[in-house]
């Protein structure tokens, strides 16, 4: 009868490690709670010390990429839209050679002149480091803040001046912050860019300043992606 028990046990073994061996490791996958349960749906009692711990345990912090793409996603707004100011680069502007009657678009600079004037847009917006912009180890990587600040450079930079002819640069507006918008309250923020933007900028070329100089015709609000074709 044992020698029967024997051999019955043994072709179970050979069978079981050839189903295994069929369908994939013979590594058993690690256990789960759900495992653990009886079939009688009861919890063993060292599940009950797990759920016990896990309840006990406090929540987990989100990983840093999940913080970073809740940022992306909804980015820092200021508690108040920055205003204009005076900007204070320009003698260094001066020093690098640029014609600040006639600004040219940044990506036709001199190299040598452009390497100068990359260190004044990282403290305008406020950037700890040239990362900002750009990718660490491949300056020449294409990167969507590349592409904005190529824009606004060319959009506002090379046209735009102070209400007095004066000269604007990034940190006219930025001061040191990457945004510097409020968006939260439309009404204030129309009547900030009106009194801020409007009535306190000038254009090079002496035509009038409006909202459809920034905006365009249509009054598109999102510039960015609308008008200047660069996607989130």
């Amino acid at each position: 009868m044992a020698a029967r028990m024997k051999h019955a046990a043994l072709a179970l073994a050979l069978w079981m490690g050839a189903f295994a061996g069929a369908c994939g490791s013979s590594t058993p996958p690690p256990e789960t709670a759900a495992d653990k349960n009886d079939f009688d749906g009861e919890s063993s009692p060292d599940e009950g010390k797990a759920t016990a711990d896990a309840e006990g345990a406090k929540p987990a912090k989100p990983g840093k990429d999940a913080e970073a793409q809740e940022h992306q996603e909804e980015p820092a707004a200021p508690a108040k839209s920055t205003p204009l100011q005076a900007t204070k680069f320009e003698a260094d502007l001066k020093k690098i050679g640029i014609n600040l009657k006639k600004i040219p678009a940044l990506e036709k600079l001199p190299a040598g002149q452009k390497k100068k004037v990359m260190p004044l847009l990282q403290k305008a917006l406020g950037y700890d480091t040239c990362e900002g912009c750009h990718v660490e180890g491949d300056f020449k990587k294409e990167t969507r803040n590349m592409k904005v600040a190529r824009e606004m450079w060319r959009n506002f930079v090379a046209p735009l001046r102070s209400e007095s002819g004066g000269t604007l640069f990034c940190d006219s507006c930025h001061a040191g912050n990457e945004h510097v918008l409020n968006r939260k309250d439309k009404k204030a923020l129309q009547a900030f860019m009106e009194e801020e933007y409007q009535n306190k900028v000038s254009r090079a070329s002496k035509e009038d300043m409006e909202c459809g100089t920034c905006h365009g015709d249509a009054m598109e609000t999102k510039i960015i992606e609308k008008l200047w074709n660069i996607p989130k």
